[in-house]
């Protein structure tokens, strides 16, 4: 991992401008997440409020790939991070006005920055393929992923210490200038328009385009595995991310505010080590290898979460200090494993994919990847409720490991493949 990639203006201003406005958005998703659990006390339906934030990428992310494949790509990320900004600002002057939010203002919010996400994410996520050379990939990828770790470690253990003495409003409005700065950061970087919108629009252009795509994603052997295992991994593993965490952590371990803060900044210590450890591994084995052998890890990792609520562990002990630790640590290895898997997927995105197919190939990608998401958020958010938090967490575990192994071939490539993909990286 080369720091002097900062040193490049493009780069810089990059890392810079996503840096700002992730460390604001980690610490309204941690704080709103607090905020309606304390309002509803309920998992059911903190699991709706998620699911509601993702329809709109799941029904309308593979079109508006195309659009973002014919449009200024800067001017998206510019004008999509400003009017985040000015939203998010709305609901906090709404927020100090009227003492607090509803549960249905909360879902009108989470879908409009849901919507500017679908059209943001498939953008953005060509910046750096586009300003920075092919044989620089890993090493871009890993600095990206360090810095916006930095902002995930920071953003939990302020937010929460936030939350806890001024509320939700401060962190909104915290927000909403992130937003905005990051917005005049992008202004000035320079990004080469690799794509234009056809001379007529159509629908019969339109569907031309899309169809591209899907054949790009129907031809690859590896991106329909990845969407298959990851249509998998994210039914049951999203929900513990999301909703299971939060939910041991509150309601079996009772800890507060602050020490949920740092569950979170200390498991974000995982993704801070993880593209240094990358960055050598991706450079030594293949990342087909890497994505199978840290996703079954993290399989394992998730069966010692399920201990942590499990009565009769939790009689041992007179208070919750050693459950609490045993949580923090583990979620720190879950985290990390985790985090080596994502660098890995984008690279590989990056390496597979043609610079004027990114945008919908990504979003057909991603809604494929999510499409089980809503599901699993809301039928693990009634189970939390309902039954055993252990068997819960067992479950999901279960679930991962085997889907990992049904894909295994495809995975772990014979020996000559595996020699072809480490020369590649």
């Amino acid at each position: 991992m080369r720091i002097k990639l900062l040193k490049d203006r493009n780069f810089g201003l990059l890392m810079w401008g996503k840096f700002i406005s992730l460390v604001g958005t980690q610490m309204q998703n941690f704080a709103l997440s607090l905020y309606v659990f304390k309002i509803t006390g309920s998992a059911t339906k903190f699991a709706t409020v998620l699911m509601i934030s993702m329809l709109p990428q799941l029904l309308l992310g593979p079109i508006v790939g195309v659009f973002t494949d014919w449009m200024d790509r800067k001017k998206i990320i510019v004008s999509m991070d400003i009017l985040n900004g000015l939203i998010i600002g709305v609901y906090a002057i709404l927020f100090y006005l009227n003492g607090g939010l509803s549960l249905g203002s909360i879902y009108l919010f989470v879908v409009l920055l849901s919507l500017i996400s679908m059209i943001f994410q498939p953008a953005i996520a060509t910046v750096i393929p586009s300003i920075v050379k092919k044989e620089d990939l890993v090493d871009a990828n890993s600095m990206n992923t360090f810095i916006m770790n930095m902002g995930n470690l920071i953003s939990p253990m302020i937010a929460g210490a936030l939350f806890g003495l001024y509320g939700l409003f401060i962190i909104l409005l915290l927000n909403s200038i992130s937003f905005i700065l990051s917005g005049i950061s992008e202004m000035f970087i320079h990004i080469p328009k690799v794509n234009k919108a056809p001379e007529e629009i159509s629908f019969k252009t339109f569907s031309r385009d899309l169809k591209e795509g899907l054949s790009f994603i129907k031809n690859s052997n590896i991106l329909i595995s990845v969407i298959g295992i990851a249509m998998i991994v994210n039914f049951v593993g999203s929900p513990l991310g999301s909703i299971g965490f939060i939910y041991i952590s509150k309601n079996v371990l009772g800890v507060s505010d602050l020490q949920y803060g740092i569950v979170e900044g200390v498991a974000s210590l995982g993704m801070l080590l993880s593209p240094i450890i990358c960055s050598a591994m991706a450079k030594k084995y293949p990342l087909k290898k890497l994505l199978f052998y840290n996703l079954l890890g993290t399989g394992f990792l998730i069966m010692l979460v399920a201990i942590v609520p499990f009565k009769p562990f939790l009689n041992l002990f007179n208070s919750n200090f050693v459950p609490y630790i045993a949580l923090i640590v583990v979620n720190f290895f879950m985290i990390l494993l985790m985090s080596i898997v994502n660098i890995s997927l984008s690279i590989m995105f990056q390496q597979t994919v043609p610079l004027n197919l990114m945008g919908r190939v990504n979003t057909v990608m991603s809604a494929g990847c999510m499409a089980t998401m809503p599901l699993g958020q809301l039928v693990f958010g009634i189970m939390y409720d309902k039954v055993s938090t252990s068997l819960c967490v067992v479950i999901s575990a279960i679930i991962i490991i085997v889907s990992l192994l049904a894909f295994k071939n495809t995975l772990l490539p014979k020996d000559s493949e595996d020699r072809e993909l480490a020369l590649q990286v």
